[in-house]
């Protein structure tokens, strides 16, 4: 049996109502995903008269028949109403996406695959994206011998602040079994 843990009941209620009236029923086999129970936001203060930058990621996993991936999905948008200085914003912005399981449900997760993606143009290109750009696995036979998870890394680099990458770990999704 394939259940989905890690969110709280009103909130697995309420979103299975949401997806429900925005998507309509779904036949039974089809796609499900879990995904992070905390919100992934981060306030990224630009140097100088860059616009802030507010970023946000769904961690999910995605179970779709018997293959399951992790999709990391990427949204921003600028803090301020008026931009003064539109130059270079970031000399990086990568995530890595993992799917990850584990034997038993408080077990360590172990890494299953690992995809690297760079959206450092996309975040230098627009001040806002609400669709979002996504960082997909490749997907992988599932196993309900084990609990699966979507876990990710980003790691960013703002342009002229010396700092270097910063490494961000983001929560995780809840887990598939």
């Amino acid at each position: 049996m394939k259940t989905i843990t890690g969110c709280t009941a009103a909130a697995a209620v309420a979103t299975a109502a949401l997806a429900s009236v925005l998507m309509g029923a779904h036949p039974a086999g089809a796609a499900q995903q879990t995904c992070s129970p905390a919100p992934n936001t981060r306030s990224i203060d630009l140097p100088g008269r860059k616009p802030t930058t507010l970023v946000g990621a769904d961690v999910c996993a995605r179970l779709d028949g018997d293959e399951l991936r992790s999709d990391i999905t990427l949204h921003w948008q600028i803090e301020e109403d008026q931009v003064e200085d539109n130059s270079t914003r970031f000399d990086s912005f990568k995530i890595i996406s993992r799917l990850e399981r584990r034997s038993a449900p408080s077990g360590s997760d172990s890494v299953v695959t690992v995809t690297p993606c760079d959206f450092t143009t996309d975040l230098n290109k627009e001040y806002a994206n609400s669709v979002g750009v996504t960082c997909s696995t490749s997907e992988e036979k599932f196993n309900p011998a084990y609990w699966w998870s979507s876990d990710a890394t980003v790691v960013y680099d703002i342009k002229g602040d010396g700092k270097g990458p910063i490494t961000w770990e983001l929560t995780g999704s809840g887990l598939v079994h």
